[in-house]
Protein backbone atom coordinates (compact mmCIF):
# COMPACT_ATOMS: atom_id res chain seq x y z
CA UNK A 1 0.00 0.00 0.00
CA UNK A 2 2.91 2.13 0.53
CA UNK A 3 3.69 2.89 -3.06
CA UNK A 4 0.49 4.04 -4.44
CA UNK A 5 -0.10 5.95 -1.75
CA UNK A 6 3.47 7.58 -1.63
CA UNK A 7 2.30 8.63 -5.51
CA UNK A 8 -1.11 10.58 -4.36
CA UNK A 9 -0.46 14.38 -3.26
CA UNK A 10 -0.36 14.61 0.25
CA UNK A 11 -2.57 17.84 0.38
CA UNK A 12 -5.41 15.76 -1.66
CA UNK A 13 -5.18 12.69 0.72
CA UNK A 14 -5.76 15.20 3.50
CA UNK A 15 -8.61 17.08 1.93
CA UNK A 16 -10.28 13.53 1.51
CA UNK A 17 -9.77 12.54 5.18
CA UNK A 18 -10.96 16.05 6.16
CA UNK A 19 -14.12 15.45 4.02
CA UNK A 20 -14.99 11.85 5.19
CA UNK A 21 -14.20 12.72 9.02
CA UNK A 22 -16.57 15.88 9.24
CA UNK A 23 -19.51 13.70 7.44
CA UNK A 24 -18.58 10.65 9.63
CA UNK A 25 -18.78 12.79 12.33
CA UNK A 26 -21.81 14.80 11.62
CA UNK A 27 -23.59 11.30 10.92
CA UNK A 28 -22.15 10.17 14.35
CA UNK A 29 -23.05 12.85 16.49
CA UNK A 30 -26.59 12.98 15.21
CA UNK A 31 -27.08 9.55 16.12
CA UNK A 32 -26.07 10.25 19.19
CA UNK A 33 -28.58 12.39 19.94
CA UNK A 34 -31.11 10.32 18.56
CA UNK A 35 -31.73 12.03 15.01
CA UNK A 36 -33.54 9.42 12.42
CA UNK A 37 -31.26 9.33 9.05
CA UNK A 38 -33.51 9.55 5.83
CA UNK A 39 -31.62 6.73 3.93
CA UNK A 40 -30.21 5.28 7.66
CA UNK A 41 -26.70 5.18 6.73
CA UNK A 42 -26.71 6.61 3.14
CA UNK A 43 -27.09 9.81 4.45
CA UNK A 44 -23.12 9.41 5.23
CA UNK A 45 -22.86 9.84 1.39
CA UNK A 46 -24.93 12.74 1.52
CA UNK A 47 -23.08 14.39 4.03
CA UNK A 48 -19.99 13.68 2.10
CA UNK A 49 -21.20 15.06 -0.97
CA UNK A 50 -22.30 18.41 0.78
CA UNK A 51 -18.72 18.89 2.82
CA UNK A 52 -17.12 18.43 -0.63
CA UNK A 53 -19.49 20.57 -2.66
CA UNK A 54 -18.70 23.19 0.23
CA UNK A 55 -15.21 22.49 0.72
CA UNK A 56 -14.51 22.64 -3.39
CA UNK A 57 -16.63 25.93 -3.46
CA UNK A 58 -14.07 27.25 -0.57
CA UNK A 59 -11.07 26.82 -2.47
CA UNK A 60 -12.43 28.59 -5.48
CA UNK A 61 -12.94 31.67 -3.48
CA UNK A 62 -9.90 31.26 -1.17
CA UNK A 63 -7.86 30.95 -5.24
CA UNK A 64 -9.38 34.01 -6.25
CA UNK A 65 -8.41 36.44 -3.84
CA UNK A 66 -9.90 39.66 -2.34
CA UNK A 67 -12.32 41.00 -4.88
CA UNK A 68 -11.08 44.75 -5.83
CA UNK A 69 -13.85 46.26 -4.16
CA UNK A 70 -12.60 44.77 -0.91
CA UNK A 71 -8.89 46.60 -0.84
CA UNK A 72 -8.71 50.04 0.61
Amino acid sequence: MHRPLARVPENALKFAVGVMLSAFGMFWTGEGLGVAWPGADLAIVAFAALFLAVALAAVVLARRGPSPEAVP
